[in-house]
Protein backbone atom coordinates (compact mmCIF):
# COMPACT_ATOMS: atom_id res chain seq x y z
CA UNK A 1 0.00 0.00 0.00
CA UNK A 2 2.56 2.51 -1.21
CA UNK A 3 -0.04 5.23 -1.57
CA UNK A 4 -0.92 5.41 2.15
CA UNK A 5 1.75 7.89 3.17
CA UNK A 6 1.13 10.13 0.15
CA UNK A 7 -2.66 10.25 0.61
CA UNK A 8 -2.41 10.70 4.38
CA UNK A 9 -0.09 13.68 3.95
CA UNK A 10 -2.35 15.19 1.28
CA UNK A 11 -5.46 14.88 3.46
CA UNK A 12 -3.64 16.27 6.52
CA UNK A 13 -2.80 19.41 4.53
CA UNK A 14 -6.48 20.07 3.82
CA UNK A 15 -7.69 20.60 7.39
CA UNK A 16 -6.06 21.33 10.71
CA UNK A 17 -7.02 21.77 14.37
CA UNK A 18 -10.00 24.06 14.82
CA UNK A 19 -11.15 23.52 11.22
CA UNK A 20 -13.99 21.42 9.81
CA UNK A 21 -12.60 18.28 8.30
CA UNK A 22 -12.87 15.44 5.87
CA UNK A 23 -12.49 11.68 5.62
CA UNK A 24 -11.22 9.62 2.70
CA UNK A 25 -11.81 5.91 2.18
CA UNK A 26 -10.19 3.53 -0.31
CA UNK A 27 -11.88 0.23 -1.15
CA UNK A 28 -10.60 -2.86 -2.96
CA UNK A 29 -13.31 -5.16 -4.29
CA UNK A 30 -15.66 -3.80 -1.65
CA UNK A 31 -13.33 -4.00 1.35
CA UNK A 32 -12.27 -0.82 3.15
CA UNK A 33 -8.48 -1.06 3.01
CA UNK A 34 -7.39 2.47 3.88
CA UNK A 35 -8.73 5.61 5.53
CA UNK A 36 -7.33 9.06 6.13
CA UNK A 37 -8.97 11.90 7.98
CA UNK A 38 -8.18 15.41 9.16
CA UNK A 39 -9.88 18.30 10.88
CA UNK A 40 -12.83 18.20 13.21
CA UNK A 41 -16.32 16.77 13.00
CA UNK A 42 -17.48 19.29 15.61
CA UNK A 43 -15.35 22.42 15.82
CA UNK A 44 -17.14 23.69 18.93
CA UNK A 45 -16.09 20.67 20.99
CA UNK A 46 -12.89 19.72 19.18
CA UNK A 47 -14.16 16.29 18.09
CA UNK A 48 -11.87 14.91 15.36
CA UNK A 49 -13.09 13.33 12.13
CA UNK A 50 -12.49 9.59 11.79
CA UNK A 51 -13.64 6.76 9.56
CA UNK A 52 -16.94 6.41 11.45
CA UNK A 53 -17.89 10.10 11.36
CA UNK A 54 -21.20 10.48 9.58
CA UNK A 55 -21.73 13.18 6.95
CA UNK A 56 -24.56 14.40 4.77
CA UNK A 57 -23.37 13.33 1.30
CA UNK A 58 -25.80 15.59 -0.62
CA UNK A 59 -26.30 14.62 -4.29
CA UNK A 60 -24.11 11.53 -4.02
CA UNK A 61 -27.29 10.19 -2.37
CA UNK A 62 -29.01 9.93 -5.76
CA UNK A 63 -27.58 6.49 -6.59
CA UNK A 64 -29.27 5.06 -3.48
CA UNK A 65 -32.63 6.61 -4.42
CA UNK A 66 -32.24 5.20 -7.92
CA UNK A 67 -31.42 1.76 -6.51
CA UNK A 68 -34.61 1.89 -4.42
CA UNK A 69 -36.68 2.69 -7.53
CA UNK A 70 -34.97 -0.07 -9.51
CA UNK A 71 -35.75 -2.56 -6.73
CA UNK A 72 -39.43 -1.64 -6.94
CA UNK A 73 -39.30 -2.04 -10.71
CA UNK A 74 -37.71 -5.48 -10.30
CA UNK A 75 -40.51 -6.36 -7.87
CA UNK A 76 -43.02 -5.53 -10.62
CA UNK A 77 -44.55 -2.70 -8.58
CA UNK A 78 -43.15 0.21 -10.58
CA UNK A 79 -42.94 0.76 -14.33
CA UNK A 80 -40.01 3.12 -14.97
CA UNK A 81 -41.57 4.23 -18.26
CA UNK A 82 -45.01 4.96 -16.86
CA UNK A 83 -45.97 8.56 -16.08
CA UNK A 84 -45.43 9.59 -12.47
CA UNK A 85 -48.94 11.06 -12.49
CA UNK A 86 -50.22 7.49 -12.20
CA UNK A 87 -48.98 7.51 -8.61
CA UNK A 88 -49.18 11.29 -8.07
CA UNK A 89 -52.51 12.16 -9.76
CA UNK A 90 -52.56 15.63 -8.21
CA UNK A 91 -49.80 16.77 -10.56
CA UNK A 92 -50.84 19.04 -13.45
CA UNK A 93 -47.90 18.43 -15.80
CA UNK A 94 -48.85 19.06 -19.45
CA UNK A 95 -47.33 15.80 -20.74
CA UNK A 96 -46.39 12.52 -19.06
CA UNK A 97 -43.07 12.47 -17.20
CA UNK A 98 -41.64 9.06 -16.34
CA UNK A 99 -39.62 7.87 -13.36
CA UNK A 100 -36.79 6.94 -15.74
CA UNK A 101 -36.71 10.53 -17.00
CA UNK A 102 -36.78 11.82 -13.42
CA UNK A 103 -33.81 9.65 -12.46
CA UNK A 104 -31.79 10.46 -15.59
CA UNK A 105 -32.45 14.23 -15.57
CA UNK A 106 -34.26 14.22 -18.90
CA UNK A 107 -37.74 15.10 -17.59
CA UNK A 108 -37.49 18.85 -18.13
CA UNK A 109 -38.66 19.49 -14.57
CA UNK A 110 -37.77 22.91 -13.12
CA UNK A 111 -35.25 22.81 -10.25
CA UNK A 112 -37.01 22.93 -6.89
CA UNK A 113 -34.24 24.86 -5.11
CA UNK A 114 -34.82 27.74 -7.55
CA UNK A 115 -38.60 27.44 -7.31
CA UNK A 116 -38.70 27.75 -3.53
CA UNK A 117 -36.30 30.69 -3.64
CA UNK A 118 -38.56 32.55 -6.07
CA UNK A 119 -41.70 31.54 -4.16
CA UNK A 120 -40.25 32.66 -0.82
CA UNK A 121 -40.47 29.23 0.82
CA UNK A 122 -37.70 28.80 3.43
CA UNK A 123 -35.60 25.64 3.21
CA UNK A 124 -36.59 24.54 6.72
CA UNK A 125 -40.18 24.23 5.46
CA UNK A 126 -39.18 22.01 2.53
CA UNK A 127 -40.49 18.57 3.39
CA UNK A 128 -41.45 16.01 0.76
CA UNK A 129 -45.11 16.81 1.36
CA UNK A 130 -44.59 20.57 0.98
CA UNK A 131 -42.58 20.19 -2.22
CA UNK A 132 -45.11 17.84 -3.83
CA UNK A 133 -47.75 20.45 -2.98
CA UNK A 134 -45.61 23.08 -4.73
CA UNK A 135 -45.12 20.84 -7.78
CA UNK A 136 -48.87 20.22 -8.02
CA UNK A 137 -49.36 23.55 -9.77
CA UNK A 138 -46.56 23.08 -12.31
CA UNK A 139 -47.81 23.11 -15.89
CA UNK A 140 -44.67 24.34 -17.64
CA UNK A 141 -41.57 22.25 -18.27
CA UNK A 142 -38.14 23.40 -19.37
CA UNK A 143 -38.37 21.22 -22.50
CA UNK A 144 -40.22 18.20 -23.91
CA UNK A 145 -39.37 15.23 -21.66
CA UNK A 146 -36.74 12.90 -23.07
CA UNK A 147 -35.28 15.39 -25.56
CA UNK A 148 -32.48 16.96 -23.48
CA UNK A 149 -30.49 16.71 -20.28
CA UNK A 150 -30.69 19.20 -17.42
CA UNK A 151 -29.70 18.32 -13.89
CA UNK A 152 -32.75 18.66 -11.65
CA UNK A 153 -33.23 17.63 -8.04
CA UNK A 154 -37.00 17.83 -8.52
CA UNK A 155 -37.22 14.45 -10.24
CA UNK A 156 -35.56 12.71 -7.31
CA UNK A 157 -37.90 14.25 -4.74
CA UNK A 158 -40.84 13.13 -6.89
CA UNK A 159 -39.33 9.64 -7.11
CA UNK A 160 -39.22 9.50 -3.32
CA UNK A 161 -42.88 10.51 -3.27
CA UNK A 162 -43.74 7.77 -5.81
CA UNK A 163 -41.97 5.18 -3.63
CA UNK A 164 -44.05 6.31 -0.64
CA UNK A 165 -47.31 6.08 -2.62
CA UNK A 166 -46.51 2.55 -3.83
CA UNK A 167 -45.11 1.07 -0.63
CA UNK A 168 -46.65 3.17 2.14
CA UNK A 169 -43.10 3.67 3.40
CA UNK A 170 -40.88 6.70 3.35
CA UNK A 171 -37.77 6.49 1.18
CA UNK A 172 -35.72 6.07 4.35
CA UNK A 173 -37.88 3.22 5.61
CA UNK A 174 -37.87 1.44 2.26
CA UNK A 175 -34.12 1.92 1.66
CA UNK A 176 -33.31 0.77 5.19
CA UNK A 177 -35.35 -2.39 4.75
CA UNK A 178 -34.26 -3.26 1.21
CA UNK A 179 -30.76 -1.75 0.85
CA UNK A 180 -29.00 -0.64 4.02
CA UNK A 181 -29.94 -3.47 6.37
CA UNK A 182 -29.27 -6.28 3.87
CA UNK A 183 -25.87 -4.78 3.04
CA UNK A 184 -25.02 -4.24 6.70
CA UNK A 185 -24.90 -0.45 6.38
CA UNK A 186 -26.18 0.16 9.89
CA UNK A 187 -24.93 3.77 10.13
CA UNK A 188 -26.57 4.88 6.87
CA UNK A 189 -29.99 6.50 6.49
CA UNK A 190 -31.93 9.15 4.62
CA UNK A 191 -32.19 12.02 7.10
CA UNK A 192 -35.82 13.03 6.55
CA UNK A 193 -36.10 14.43 10.07
CA UNK A 194 -33.45 17.10 10.58
CA UNK A 195 -34.37 17.38 14.27
CA UNK A 196 -33.33 13.77 14.96
CA UNK A 197 -30.19 13.27 17.07
CA UNK A 198 -27.64 11.14 15.19
CA UNK A 199 -24.58 9.78 17.00
CA UNK A 200 -21.26 10.74 15.37
CA UNK A 201 -22.98 13.08 12.89
CA UNK A 202 -20.81 16.02 11.82
CA UNK A 203 -22.48 19.44 11.58
CA UNK A 204 -21.70 21.41 8.45
CA UNK A 205 -19.58 24.57 8.19
CA UNK A 206 -18.78 27.29 5.68
CA UNK A 207 -15.64 29.43 5.81
CA UNK A 208 -16.12 31.75 2.81
CA UNK A 209 -16.58 34.74 5.15
CA UNK A 210 -15.21 33.46 8.42
CA UNK A 211 -16.15 30.11 9.90
CA UNK A 212 -19.91 29.73 10.35
CA UNK A 213 -22.33 26.84 10.76
CA UNK A 214 -24.07 25.72 7.58
CA UNK A 215 -26.29 22.81 8.56
CA UNK A 216 -28.82 21.08 6.30
CA UNK A 217 -32.29 22.27 7.29
CA UNK A 218 -34.61 20.78 4.65
CA UNK A 219 -36.16 17.38 5.35
CA UNK A 220 -37.02 16.46 1.75
CA UNK A 221 -34.73 13.62 0.64
CA UNK A 222 -34.10 11.52 -2.43
CA UNK A 223 -32.14 14.16 -4.29
CA UNK A 224 -29.83 14.25 -1.27
CA UNK A 225 -30.06 13.80 2.47
CA UNK A 226 -28.22 10.49 2.85
CA UNK A 227 -26.09 10.29 6.01
CA UNK A 228 -23.22 7.82 6.04
CA UNK A 229 -19.50 7.37 6.79
CA UNK A 230 -16.49 6.15 4.82
CA UNK A 231 -16.55 3.02 6.97
CA UNK A 232 -20.23 2.28 6.37
CA UNK A 233 -19.90 2.79 2.60
CA UNK A 234 -17.73 -0.33 2.19
CA UNK A 235 -20.65 -2.72 1.50
CA UNK A 236 -22.01 -0.33 -1.11
CA UNK A 237 -18.69 -0.39 -2.96
CA UNK A 238 -18.89 -4.18 -2.76
CA UNK A 239 -22.27 -3.99 -4.48
CA UNK A 240 -20.85 -1.64 -7.11
CA UNK A 241 -18.00 -4.14 -7.66
CA UNK A 242 -20.04 -7.26 -8.34
CA UNK A 243 -23.67 -6.78 -7.35
CA UNK A 244 -23.32 -8.68 -4.10
CA UNK A 245 -26.41 -9.04 -1.87
CA UNK A 246 -28.70 -6.83 -4.00
CA UNK A 247 -28.02 -8.54 -7.32
CA UNK A 248 -25.73 -8.12 -10.33
CA UNK A 249 -28.75 -7.28 -12.50
CA UNK A 250 -29.56 -4.29 -10.29
CA UNK A 251 -25.94 -3.18 -10.29
CA UNK A 252 -25.67 -3.41 -14.08
CA UNK A 253 -28.84 -1.41 -14.60
CA UNK A 254 -27.72 1.23 -12.11
CA UNK A 255 -24.48 2.01 -13.91
CA UNK A 256 -25.52 1.66 -17.55
CA UNK A 257 -24.70 4.65 -19.75
CA UNK A 258 -27.41 6.62 -21.49
CA UNK A 259 -27.59 8.85 -24.54
CA UNK A 260 -27.11 11.85 -22.28
CA UNK A 261 -24.24 10.27 -20.30
CA UNK A 262 -26.08 9.97 -16.99
CA UNK A 263 -27.30 6.66 -15.70
CA UNK A 264 -29.35 6.14 -12.53
CA UNK A 265 -27.79 8.48 -9.98
CA UNK A 266 -24.34 7.78 -11.42
CA UNK A 267 -22.33 9.28 -14.25
CA UNK A 268 -19.14 8.25 -16.09
CA UNK A 269 -15.84 9.58 -14.71
CA UNK A 270 -12.40 9.46 -16.31
CA UNK A 271 -9.44 8.75 -13.99
CA UNK A 272 -6.34 9.18 -16.13
CA UNK A 273 -6.63 6.45 -18.76
CA UNK A 274 -9.20 4.48 -16.75
CA UNK A 275 -12.98 4.58 -17.00
CA UNK A 276 -14.94 4.85 -13.78
CA UNK A 277 -18.26 6.10 -12.50
CA UNK A 278 -19.60 7.89 -9.48
CA UNK A 279 -21.28 11.06 -8.27
CA UNK A 280 -20.38 14.22 -6.37
CA UNK A 281 -22.46 16.06 -3.80
CA UNK A 282 -22.57 19.58 -2.47
CA UNK A 283 -24.91 21.53 -0.20
CA UNK A 284 -24.05 24.34 2.21
CA UNK A 285 -21.78 22.79 4.83
CA UNK A 286 -21.08 19.48 3.08
CA UNK A 287 -19.14 18.12 0.11
CA UNK A 288 -18.77 14.53 -1.13
CA UNK A 289 -17.55 12.37 -4.00
CA UNK A 290 -17.88 8.64 -4.59
CA UNK A 291 -15.82 7.03 -7.38
CA UNK A 292 -15.52 3.42 -8.51
CA UNK A 293 -12.99 2.25 -11.14
CA UNK A 294 -14.10 -1.24 -12.28
CA UNK A 295 -10.95 -2.27 -14.15
CA UNK A 296 -8.84 -1.63 -11.06
CA UNK A 297 -11.43 -2.85 -8.56
CA UNK A 298 -10.82 0.38 -6.63
CA UNK A 299 -13.33 2.67 -4.97
CA UNK A 300 -12.71 6.07 -3.37
CA UNK A 301 -14.97 8.11 -1.12
CA UNK A 302 -14.45 11.63 0.15
CA UNK A 303 -16.81 13.11 2.73
CA UNK A 304 -16.43 16.60 4.18
CA UNK A 305 -18.28 18.99 6.50
CA UNK A 306 -16.58 22.03 4.97
CA UNK A 307 -18.02 23.87 1.95
CA UNK A 308 -14.66 25.08 0.69
CA UNK A 309 -13.30 21.60 -0.03
CA UNK A 310 -13.37 20.59 -3.71
CA UNK A 311 -14.53 16.96 -3.56
CA UNK A 312 -14.19 16.28 -7.28
CA UNK A 313 -10.56 17.40 -7.49
CA UNK A 314 -9.50 15.79 -4.20
CA UNK A 315 -11.16 12.42 -4.80
CA UNK A 316 -9.88 12.28 -8.38
CA UNK A 317 -6.35 12.97 -7.16
CA UNK A 318 -6.66 10.17 -4.60
CA UNK A 319 -8.06 7.81 -7.24
CA UNK A 320 -5.14 8.55 -9.56
CA UNK A 321 -2.63 7.92 -6.80
CA UNK A 322 -4.24 4.64 -5.75
CA UNK A 323 -4.67 3.31 -9.30
CA UNK A 324 -1.19 4.41 -10.38
CA UNK A 325 -2.42 6.97 -12.91
CA UNK A 326 -0.31 10.11 -13.40
CA UNK A 327 -1.60 13.43 -12.13
CA UNK A 328 -2.41 16.07 -14.78
CA UNK A 329 0.75 17.81 -15.89
CA UNK A 330 0.94 21.49 -15.02
CA UNK A 331 2.55 22.71 -18.22
CA UNK A 332 1.61 26.37 -18.36
CA UNK A 333 2.23 27.95 -21.75
CA UNK A 334 1.44 31.38 -23.19
CA UNK A 335 -2.16 31.68 -24.34
CA UNK A 336 -4.41 34.30 -25.91
CA UNK A 337 -6.31 35.39 -22.80
CA UNK A 338 -7.86 38.31 -24.67
CA UNK A 339 -9.74 35.86 -26.91
CA UNK A 340 -11.66 34.50 -23.91
CA UNK A 341 -12.06 37.67 -21.86
CA UNK A 342 -15.46 39.31 -21.84
CA UNK A 343 -19.12 38.40 -21.56
CA UNK A 344 -20.56 35.03 -22.56
CA UNK A 345 -24.09 33.67 -22.64
CA UNK A 346 -25.46 30.14 -22.39
CA UNK A 347 -28.38 29.94 -24.83
CA UNK A 348 -29.70 26.77 -23.18
CA UNK A 349 -29.78 27.95 -19.55
CA UNK A 350 -29.77 31.74 -20.12
CA UNK A 351 -26.81 32.05 -17.75
CA UNK A 352 -24.60 35.08 -18.35
CA UNK A 353 -20.97 34.89 -17.23
CA UNK A 354 -17.86 37.04 -17.43
CA UNK A 355 -14.25 36.00 -17.94
CA UNK A 356 -11.70 38.47 -16.59
CA UNK A 357 -8.03 38.94 -17.34
CA UNK A 358 -5.62 38.20 -14.49
CA UNK A 359 -1.86 38.07 -14.08
CA UNK A 360 -0.68 35.41 -16.49
CA UNK A 361 -4.10 34.01 -17.21
CA UNK A 362 -7.85 34.42 -16.81
CA UNK A 363 -10.27 34.40 -13.90
CA UNK A 364 -13.69 32.73 -14.14
CA UNK A 365 -16.21 32.37 -11.31
CA UNK A 366 -13.55 33.26 -8.76
CA UNK A 367 -11.04 30.67 -9.98
CA UNK A 368 -7.72 31.24 -11.74
CA UNK A 369 -7.20 29.41 -15.05
CA UNK A 370 -3.85 28.62 -16.65
CA UNK A 371 -3.24 27.96 -20.33
CA UNK A 372 -1.80 24.51 -21.02
CA UNK A 373 0.18 23.08 -23.90
CA UNK A 374 -2.90 21.34 -25.33
CA UNK A 375 -4.53 24.75 -25.90
CA UNK A 376 -7.05 24.38 -23.06
CA UNK A 377 -7.36 26.65 -20.02
CA UNK A 378 -7.72 24.73 -16.73
CA UNK A 379 -8.15 25.54 -13.04
CA UNK A 380 -7.00 23.41 -10.11
CA UNK A 381 -10.23 21.39 -10.04
CA UNK A 382 -9.80 20.33 -13.71
CA UNK A 383 -12.54 22.59 -15.08
CA UNK A 384 -11.60 23.36 -18.68
CA UNK A 385 -12.30 26.32 -20.98
CA UNK A 386 -11.52 26.52 -24.68
CA UNK A 387 -12.72 28.15 -27.89
CA UNK A 388 -14.32 26.25 -30.76
CA UNK A 389 -15.59 28.09 -33.84
CA UNK A 390 -15.87 31.31 -31.87
CA UNK A 391 -17.86 29.71 -29.05
CA UNK A 392 -16.73 29.21 -25.48
CA UNK A 393 -16.70 25.58 -24.40
CA UNK A 394 -16.65 24.54 -20.75
CA UNK A 395 -16.17 21.03 -19.41
CA UNK A 396 -14.00 18.91 -17.19
CA UNK A 397 -11.43 16.25 -17.96
CA UNK A 398 -13.04 14.07 -15.29
CA UNK A 399 -16.46 14.02 -17.02
CA UNK A 400 -15.64 14.42 -20.73
CA UNK A 401 -19.21 13.78 -21.88
CA UNK A 402 -20.62 16.83 -20.11
CA UNK A 403 -19.84 20.09 -21.92
CA UNK A 404 -21.44 23.53 -21.95
CA UNK A 405 -21.43 25.88 -24.95
CA UNK A 406 -21.62 29.67 -24.65
CA UNK A 407 -21.78 32.47 -27.21
CA UNK A 408 -20.32 35.94 -26.88
CA UNK A 409 -22.96 38.53 -25.97
CA UNK A 410 -22.05 42.03 -24.93
CA UNK A 411 -24.22 43.80 -22.34
CA UNK A 412 -26.59 46.54 -23.48
CA UNK A 413 -26.52 50.00 -21.99
CA UNK A 414 -29.36 52.19 -20.80
CA UNK A 415 -32.12 49.59 -21.13
CA UNK A 416 -34.44 49.20 -18.15
CA UNK A 417 -37.22 46.80 -17.26
CA UNK A 418 -40.63 48.36 -16.58
CA UNK A 419 -41.48 48.69 -12.93
CA UNK A 420 -44.33 46.73 -11.42
CA UNK A 421 -45.33 43.35 -10.01
CA UNK A 422 -45.49 40.12 -12.01
CA UNK A 423 -47.02 36.84 -10.87
CA UNK A 424 -46.69 33.15 -11.74
CA UNK A 425 -49.80 31.24 -10.70
CA UNK A 426 -48.14 27.81 -11.08
CA UNK A 427 -46.01 28.25 -7.96
CA UNK A 428 -47.83 31.25 -6.44
CA UNK A 429 -44.81 33.54 -6.72
CA UNK A 430 -44.62 37.30 -7.29
CA UNK A 431 -41.68 39.30 -8.65
CA UNK A 432 -41.44 43.06 -8.28
CA UNK A 433 -39.27 45.41 -10.34
CA UNK A 434 -38.60 48.68 -8.51
CA UNK A 435 -35.78 51.22 -8.68
CA UNK A 436 -33.75 49.02 -11.00
CA UNK A 437 -33.85 46.04 -8.63
CA UNK A 438 -35.59 42.66 -8.47
CA UNK A 439 -37.58 41.90 -5.32
CA UNK A 440 -38.83 38.40 -4.51
CA UNK A 441 -40.68 37.22 -1.41
CA UNK A 442 -38.39 36.60 1.53
CA UNK A 443 -35.18 37.35 -0.40
CA UNK A 444 -32.86 40.38 -0.50
CA UNK A 445 -33.45 42.64 -3.49
CA UNK A 446 -30.95 42.31 -6.34
CA UNK A 447 -29.70 44.99 -8.73
CA UNK A 448 -30.65 44.47 -12.38
CA UNK A 449 -27.85 44.59 -14.96
CA UNK A 450 -28.47 44.45 -18.73
CA UNK A 451 -26.66 41.50 -20.29
CA UNK A 452 -28.04 41.95 -23.82
CA UNK A 453 -30.59 44.02 -25.67
CA UNK A 454 -33.43 41.89 -24.29
CA UNK A 455 -32.08 40.31 -21.10
CA UNK A 456 -31.22 41.48 -17.59
CA UNK A 457 -29.31 39.68 -14.89
CA UNK A 458 -30.22 39.80 -11.19
CA UNK A 459 -27.42 38.34 -9.12
CA UNK A 460 -25.35 35.48 -10.50
CA UNK A 461 -28.17 32.99 -11.12
CA UNK A 462 -31.23 34.89 -12.41
CA UNK A 463 -31.84 36.17 -15.96
CA UNK A 464 -35.00 38.08 -16.89
CA UNK A 465 -36.61 38.72 -20.28
CA UNK A 466 -39.52 40.91 -21.32
CA UNK A 467 -41.91 39.29 -23.82
CA UNK A 468 -45.22 40.82 -24.80
CA UNK A 469 -45.48 42.60 -21.48
CA UNK A 470 -44.76 39.41 -19.51
CA UNK A 471 -41.60 38.80 -17.52
CA UNK A 472 -39.72 35.56 -18.22
CA UNK A 473 -37.39 34.21 -15.51
CA UNK A 474 -34.52 31.80 -16.00
CA UNK A 475 -32.49 30.56 -13.06
CA UNK A 476 -30.51 27.48 -12.11
CA UNK A 477 -32.59 24.63 -13.56
CA UNK A 478 -35.53 26.89 -14.51
CA UNK A 479 -36.04 27.94 -18.13
CA UNK A 480 -38.07 31.09 -18.90
CA UNK A 481 -40.87 30.73 -16.39
CA UNK A 482 -43.60 33.22 -17.28
CA UNK A 483 -44.78 35.93 -14.87
CA UNK A 484 -47.73 38.10 -15.96
CA UNK A 485 -48.11 41.76 -14.93
CA UNK A 486 -50.45 42.56 -12.05
CA UNK A 487 -52.84 45.46 -12.11
CA UNK A 488 -51.80 48.32 -9.88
Amino acid sequence: MGYAEIVSAMVADLAGPGEPGLAVGVYEQGDLVFTASAGEACVEFGVPVDARTRFDIASASKQFTAAAALLLARDGKLDLDEGIHVHLPELSLPVPVTVRQCLQHTAGLPEWYSLVTVAGIPLYACSEERLVELFTGLRTLNYQPGTAFSYSNTGYVLTAAVIRRITGQSLNEFATERIFRPLGMNDTLFRDDVTAVLPRFAPGYNSDKGLVRADTVESAVGDGGLVTSVSDLAPWFGFLADGRVLGADLRDQLVENTAFKYSFGIYPIRIGELDGFGHAGGVPGYRSQLIYVPSAGIGVSLLSNQSRHDPVAIAAKVARIVTGQPQPVVDATPGDAEALAGHWFNEITDAAVEIELSDGGIRFQGEEFTHRADGVWRDESATELWLADGRLMMGTELIPARQITMVRREPATGARLPEGSFRNAEIGATLTIADGRLVTTGQPSLPLTPVSADAWQAGPLVTLYLEGGDLLLSSHGVRRMRFTPQEK
